[in-house]
Parts: C-alpha cells; sequence; structure tokens
C-alpha cells in the first residue's frame, strides 16, 4: 500500500522501548470500595483556591465537604489554607445538627492543611476516622472533585450572565452551593 516501505519480517520481536511508550495507567474503578448508607458516615472535603481576585472582604479560598450519602453540601470562605481547621469545625457543628448523626468519616487529599498536627488531633478528639488519597490522585476523591467543579462553574456563569465582577465569585459559590443543596 505504501511504496518505499521497508519489509518487516521479524513481527514476533517486540521493542522494550516501544512498550513502556505504549503503556496506559488502570483505569481507576466506577465505585469506591466504600459507600455511606446514611448520613455522615462518610464524608468528602477539599480545599479549592487560590482564586483571584479576593473577594470584598479578602477571601481567596473555600472549603467544600460533600456527604458521601445525601450529596449535601457545607462551604465556607477562607481567607488562608490555615483556616481549614476553623472552617471544619464549624462545618462538623452545622452538619452534627442537621442530621442528627455525628460524622463518622472524612477523606480528603494530602494537603498541609488537612495533615497538621492540630487537624489530626481535632479528627482524634471528635472520633473522626481519616482517610487521605493518594498523592497525585484527585480522582480517589471523586465526589468532591466533581462537586467543586460544578460549584465553580455555575458560579462563573452566574457572574457572566449577570455581568458581575469577578470579585463577587464568594457570594455566587454560596448561591450555587445552595442551589444545589435544594435542587
Amino acid at each position: 500500500m505504501v511504496r518505499g516501505l521497508p519489509c518487516i519480517n521479524h513481527v514476533d520481536q517486540v521493542c522494550d522501548g516501544c512498550l513502556i511508550g505504549k503503556q496506559r495507567r488502570a483505569p481507576f474503578p466506577r465505585e469506591g470500595n466504600f459507600r455511606a448508607s446514611k448520613a455522615l458516615e462518610l464524608v468528602h472535603g477539599d480545599l479549592c483556591g487560590p482564586i483571584t481576585p479576593a473577594t470584598p472582604t479578602g477571601n481567596r479560598y473555600f472549603l467544600l465537604v460533600v456527604d458521601d450519602f445525601s450529596r449535601f453540601m457545607w462551604i465556607v470562605l477562607l481567607k488562608t489554607k490555615d483556616q481549614a481547621l476553623k472552617a471544619f469545625r464549624i462545618i462538623k457543628m452545622a452538619a452534627d445538627v442537621e442530621s442528627e448523626a455525628k460524622l463518622k468519616a472524612l477523606r480528603t487529599e494530602r494537603g498541609g492543611e488537612f495533615k497538621s498536627r492540630a487537624f489530626t488531633d481535632f479528627c482524634e478528639a471528635q472520633g473522626i476516622k481519616r482517610y487521605l488519597t493518594a498523592p497525585y490522585s484527585p480522582q480517589q476523591n471523586g465526589v468532591v472533585e466533581r462537586r467543586n467543579q460544578t460549584v465553580v462553574a455555575m458560579a462563573r456563569s452566574m457572574l457572566k450572565s449577570k455581568g458581575m465582577p469577578g470579585k463577587f465569585w464568594g457570594e455566587a459559590v454560596n448561591t450555587a452551593v445552595y442551589l444545589l443543596n435544594v435542587l
């Protein structure tokens, strides 16, 4: 079919470099090993940011927590990453009161804000089991990662459709979470 192409008669020989170059990562399982069967049995948390421009009050991050069972979300805006523990305490208290249950397990990435001694001590004191994802694999915390994308896209759409400046992203993400929780 092609002129000038040499005829290769040794198809049984395989080059190691070719094999390595064609390798693909094994697919991630469609579902996690553990799914919650009731509210607050497992929640997924993620810190998103820094977002520019900062809100008028100086917030550049937000902490989003998603319940694995109901997919209900809580969000807290933060100025810095080191406020993650304070924000998680607020979310935990709200979740416990709203659902009349106790938060049992938390899945997060391995960010420093979630691996700090204070965060670990708080979780141990409250009896919260910790699940940390493997490094560089956000797929393992896909529930909250996907919700982050949805919330940010929705907020961006709201700001653009109303011609609002980007500095009001905080109000937009709060509204997006509220709307997603009610719908």
